[in-house]
């Protein structure tokens, strides 16, 4: 059933794009709600993180997946173009995560364990590891095991747990829900109530397996790597087979998808262009998905600009092509696509190729589907620029895999494409000077890198906002380029 999010929906989205500088604790008592059921809950819960994880930090993704570029007429993200960000930037987005989605899915937990509301239960477990684990990623070292207390449990200033230690207890939790929920009754229906799966609780399990995977598969080339838990993955191979989204955005103030609010209604569509990194391999390989993740400028003919190269004044904005984003575009938790490269990748590190190969083919298809394009096996089939092949190494049969996942996490999940470039190194970074454009397929350095030579982002600052909490309990990362815990190739 379609749930329609109205004034709630409308706060959120207000507070968490546009901004509230009265920042909210990360330990925000999630005791003081006051006796709301969580039949009311979950809808906001689950809105507030698709609001949280599709704006800023699915905007921060476009630029360093290099989807999309700073326009040369407008100047609103050219720090995040030039790698140039403070530890200021992003308090607010860490602070509407934990007093949000994070806060309200643990009040969740708390009622529906006393209540005996297993499915209730199974679904705020879920989708609260997500988010813990994106915000982990992205952070590295992040509150967690004293997260989402307060002063009545006497934590006034809580630890950060590194992700290596978050990991673990997030599949457990996963593992721990799902056997909850399977071996206990379901409790109050969450069918009405839930706006990301309608409450199919067997999508739900599904997508607890699809966390697993993408949890183990970030552990790859960690010392934590688990080659057998992902081989009874594929075994079982209990996949989402919908994707996982937020759908009810519509065409109104307030309602609307959380990047197209911000950056085409409120800046007007001034900022966001086409990255040549992108557009080039998209053209070169002939793939229709060029006009479904850009929109053609005026000149009616579809151009890009080298990233970061937003100061040229010889190239005006309006003549690049723009991200192709409506105020009903879906926020993606996690897309069916993006499974299908998580089970062929899985499958080539510890399978066999030939599965890979066919859930690579099926990754592609997800991705046309999910654009409502047809025609995709002219890319993979025998003779086409996609097509799979199985006599490469395992290195260049992963690079095949990871740069047509990159290419499906466009517009998608553009946060997930940064996090697995910096993983799998696909696209590989080019060794060509600072402003010099990569080859096709390549991640062009920055023209404004403020970096040092050859070095690009790899996570946020913590916030200021948790440092001035906790000096006493948090160090600083000393820069954007410190590698996160799991990127170890």
């Amino acid at each position: 059933m379609k749930i329609t999010i109205k004034y709630t929906m409308a706060l959120m989205l207000v507070t968490s794009m546009f901004g509230c500088k009265e920042y909210l604790d990360v330990n925000t008592d999630p005791n003081n709600p006051t006796d709301v059921g969580v039949e009311f809950i979950l809808p906001a819960a689950q809105s507030s993180v698709a609001v949280t994880m599709g704006g800023t930090f699915q905007n921060l993704g476009g630029f360093w997946s290099q989807y999309y570029t700073q326009s040369t007429t407008a100047s609103q993200y050219k720090t995040m173009d030039a790698y140039n960000l403070t530890t200021d930037e992003f308090d607010r987005e860490y602070t509407s995560a934990y007093a949000g989605g994070l806060n309200d899915l643990e009040v969740i937990r708390q009622k529906a364990t006393a209540d005996g509301d297993n499915g209730y239960y199974l679904i705020a477990t879920l989708l609260q590891c997500y988010e813990y684990q994106m915000i982990a990623d992205i952070y590295d070292n992040i509150g967690f095991s004293e997260a989402l207390k307060g002063e009545s449990d006497g934590i006034y200033s809580p630890k950060l747990d590194n992700g290596s230690d978050v990991y673990p207890v997030l599949l457990d939790r996963i593992d721990e829900a799902v056997a909850r929920y399977q071996d206990g009754s379901l409790g109050k229906d969450p069918s009405d109530r839930d706006i990301v799966y309608g409450g199919d609780m067997a999508q739900w399990v599904a997508f607890g397996n699809t966390l697993k995977l993408k949890l183990y598969m970030r552990m790859s080339y960690t010392s934590m790597a688990n080659p057998g838990a992902v081989q009874a993955l594929l075994a079982e191979g209990n996949f989402i087979t919908a994707d996982a989204t937020m759908i009810q955005f519509a065409d109104e103030i307030g309602k609307q998808n959380p990047m197209y609010g911000v950056d085409k209604e409120f800046h007007s569509d001034v900022n966001q262009r086409a990255s040549n990194t992108l557009m080039n391999y998209l053209v070169d390989n002939n793939d229709p998905r060029l006009d479904v993740v850009y929109t053609v400028p005026g000149a009616g003919i579809h151009k890009g600009n080298i990233q970061g190269d937003y100061d040229n004044l010889d190239i005006k904005g309006t003549d690049l092509s723009t991200i192709n984003y409506g105020p009903s575009t879906p926020v993606y938790f996690i897309s069916v696509a993006e499974k299908d490269f998580l089970v062929s990748e899985a499958e080539l590190r510890y399978g066999s190729a030939g599965n890979a190969q066919a859930s690579y083919e099926a990754g592609i298809e997800s991705s046309f589907s999910m654009h409502g394009l047809s025609g995709a096996s002219a890319l993979y089939g025998s003779g086409g620029p996609y097509e799979y092949d199985l006599s490469l190494n395992t290195e260049s049969q992963l690079g095949q895999i990871m740069m047509q996942k990159w290419v499906a996490l466009a517009n998608v999940s553009n946060l997930e494409a940064f996090f697995e470039t910096n993983r799998t190194h696909y696209p590989p970074v080019s060794n060509k000077p600072q402003g010099e454009e990569g080859d096709i397929g390549e991640l062009t350095i920055s023209f404004a890198s403020v970096l040092p030579e050859g070095q690009t982002p790899k996570r946020l600052f913590i916030p200021d906002v948790v440092v001035s909490r906790n000096s006493s309990n948090i160090t600083q990362a000393p820069n954007l380029y410190k590698k996160v815990w799991w990127d170890k190739k």
